[in-house]
């Protein structure tokens, strides 16, 4: 049960930001020991670990829309507070997976399937908390929710860079302590804002492709959904496959390694945030830094494939993250400023559907792609392959148009 009814909106907003900052240090675990299970204990093929990441992300293409519809018709922090203590179900299966020496391919598949389907509803969900509880303007909120997340995301993946010390069954625990944590926190900071009435007078169906023609029928938004996808293909897909199979077969190294990349990546992330906040403030042109950011991860992409040393690696991974952390703070902005409020958690699950959904089949395609020509051509051939889509948004896309 919550706690006290907090006292202003301004609490509401502290408590949405701890709520996110105790889910991502759980996701900061999950981040280095859902792909290091699947490369360093199981010792799966490029092609298998490709798969696995599929499993976890495929669910949210098939469920997003659908939870972007249950976040428009429910009470968002008890909503959410059940969800999270869902997330338990699956990570208490892994946990016991790894006591009594079960663990298995076919069962992180199981684990990745059931995580991806919990995640397919909390993801619209909390992002149109965001927006009810924000004390400020959105790009400001975004960049502030980022720069949480990503923080706590990289203290996970240093906790889990020290696997073989602390012993995978305590982090296991800790990140189920963490999830529900974050569930407690999430319904509490909704104490102050009162859930709207919800509509409940229409099919869920209607619902559903309501979203995705408000958005077919917003040329600015449909293109914005369209980056998304490439990001989230080209990039998200990439990294999802590449980083660990990178650290296995190119640099020859182990779980600390391949938690220093992630933690490096981050922690671009993180720096591009307080830069916005500190310094920028808001984009008066979001849509055009949005493709230079497109351009810039490109061109890093194919300065990896080079196979730089391990200190400047982690340089180019810093930058690719720090672009990326842009990227993510403009798309999230957008999505929020350019869509009607009665149809935003709607809208932000196609965003959601756009990145996450098309990520699924670009760890296919990457897994298989570096199976093809091997590790390093794939991550060129890649990011190439990016720089080209940004340059045709900008000739052909509205997105580069200034913003009137």
């Amino acid at each position: 049960m919550p706690g006290k009814p907090t006292s202003s909106p301004k609490d509401s907003f502290r408590f949405y930001l701890e709520g996110v900052g105790a889910s991502s240090l759980a996701q900061g675990l999950q981040i280095v020991l859902f792909p290091w299970l699947l490369v360093g204990v199981l010792g799966e093929s490029a092609e298998r670990v490709g798969y696995a990441q599929m499993a976890l992300m495929l669910p949210q293409l098939l469920f997003i829309l659908l939870g972007g519809v249950f976040s428009d018709k429910r009470p968002l922090g008890l909503y959410l507070f059940r969800l999270y203590m869902l997330y338990s179900l699956p990570c208490l299966i892994l946990l016991v997976s790894v006591w009594q020496g079960w663990l298995s391919y076919e069962l992180m598949l199981l684990f990745g399937v059931c995580f991806g389907c919990i995640t397919a509803f909390v993801q619209p969900a909390r992002e149109t908390l965001l927006s009810r509880v924000a004390d400020t303007q959105l790009q400001q909120a975004v960049a502030k929710a980022s720069f949480i997340q990503f923080s706590a995301q990289s203290v996970g993946i240093i906790l889990a860079g020290y696997l073989d010390d602390v012993g995978l069954l305590i982090l296991i625990a800790l990140q189920i302590t963490l999830l529900v944590t974050s569930g407690y926190l999430l319904r509490r900071c909704l104490d102050v804002v009162p859930d709207e009435p919800k509509q409940r007078n229409r099919s869920t169906w209607k619902d559903m492709l309501s979203g995705l023609e408000l958005v077919r029928q917003d040329t600015r938004l449909l293109q914005l959904m369209m980056v998304v996808a490439a990001t989230g293909f080209l990039g998200f897909g990439l990294y999802l496959v590449a980083m660990p199979i990178l650290t296995r077969e190119v640099y020859h190294q182990g779980a600390a390694f391949f938690a220093w990349i992630q933690f490096s990546f981050m922690f671009g992330v993180i720096l591009s945030n307080v830069f916005i906040i500190r310094f920028v403030g808001r984009f008066t042109q979001p849509g055009r830094m949005l493709l230079i950011s497109l351009l810039i991860r490109g061109g890093l992409l194919v300065g990896i494939a080079m196979h730089p040393p391990s200190w400047l690696l982690f340089l180019l991974v810093l930058l690719w993250g720090a672009a990326s952390g842009v990227a993510m703070m403009l798309g999230r902005s957008m999505t929020h400023e350019e869509s009607p409020p009665a149809y935003r958690a709607r809208v932000v699950s196609v965003y959601q559907l756009a990145l996450f959904g098309a990520a699924p089949i670009g760890a296919w395609v990457s897994g298989h792609t570096m199976g093809a020509i091997g590790v390093l051509p794939a991550i060129g051939a890649l990011g190439v392959l990016t720089i080209l889509v940004g340059i045709v948004a900008m000739l052909f896309s509205d997105l580069w148009q200034p913003v009137k």
